[in-house]
């Protein structure tokens, strides 16, 4: 009997493709990138012949919706391997199939979550640079990963808002279904092998916390205030609005 699928639902700059890679080198499991992209269908060139789909076949793969990862789930379980896969919530919202995943009791839910501040400011830096994903391989490459971002309020409270209506969202549903299919992940616990094991154990894999490998690495490791150009502005600003605790500790 096969396994329960999970979704991975999370927001940009939240360390997903790093979860995705770590997921995927499991022996029982195949965690795809992020079906529903906006720009392309993100799948493999094997799975695109499969479902008759190309790179840019945007608005045939929305209208397939549920379509596509049933159709993903059956083939992944007629190999053995446990189905998931990572996206955003606007992409799932945009097929609308967001909240029927969330309703769903067949489906796995791994809510992924970052320092609000830490992912906006990192947001920002990969709109301004283009670079949106490190690996081993280009991380020598040289690309412009320590550029600083200026904050600016606006871009900040409308950031920070879709994180609350992702922790809303993740709360309403371990409300309502329960910790046996929905989980919540922190950024900083990616790492952390105790929490890798409680993971696999989550998703009903055999495989070892402990054996699991990603190729993407930190892209920003420089101090975290020399990233904001208009550091003293952006602490005034997250002490008028009581932020004050989403600095990170140094």
């Amino acid at each position: 009997m096969s396994k329960p699928p999970f979704v991975i639902i999370t927001l940009p700059r939240s360390g997903s493709y790093h979860l995705r890679a770590l997921l995927d080198s499991a022996p029982d499991i195949r965690c795809y990138g992020e079906i529903f992209k906006g720009s392309e269908v993100e799948l493999p060139p094997e799975e695109l012949a499969f479902l008759g789909l190309g790179k840019k076949d945007i608005q045939k793969r929305d209208e397939m919706g549920m379509a596509i990862l049933n159709r993903l789930r059956k083939r992944t379980a007629s190999q053995g391997l446990i189905f998931g896969f990572k996206d955003f919530r606007f992409n799932l919202s945009r097929v609308q199939i967001y909240q029927k995943m969330l309703n769903s009791k067949g489906w796995r839910k791994v809510f992924l979550f970052r320092n609000p501040l830490e992912r906006y400011v990192s947001m920002e830096r990969a709109d301004l640079t283009g670079v949106f994903v490190v690996t081993e391989q280009n991380k020598d490459a040289g690309l412009d990963l320590v550029r600083p971002i200026r904050f600016d309020p606006e871009r900040f409270e409308r950031s920070i808002a879709a994180h609350r209506r992702l922790t809303e969202d993740a709360q309403k549903t371990m409300d309502k279904i329960g910790p046996d299919l929905v989980t919540v992940l922190d950024y900083r616990q990616l790492n952390d092998l105790a929490a890798r094991k409680a993971l696999m154990g989550f998703l009903g894999s055999e495989g070892d916390g402990a054996l699991l490998a990603s190729d993407h690495v930190k892209q920003f490791t420089a101090h975290f205030e020399s990233g904001v150009e208009n550091w003293a502005e952006m602490a005034a600003y997250l002490e008028k609005t009581r932020q004050m605790d989403l600095l990170p500790s140094r």
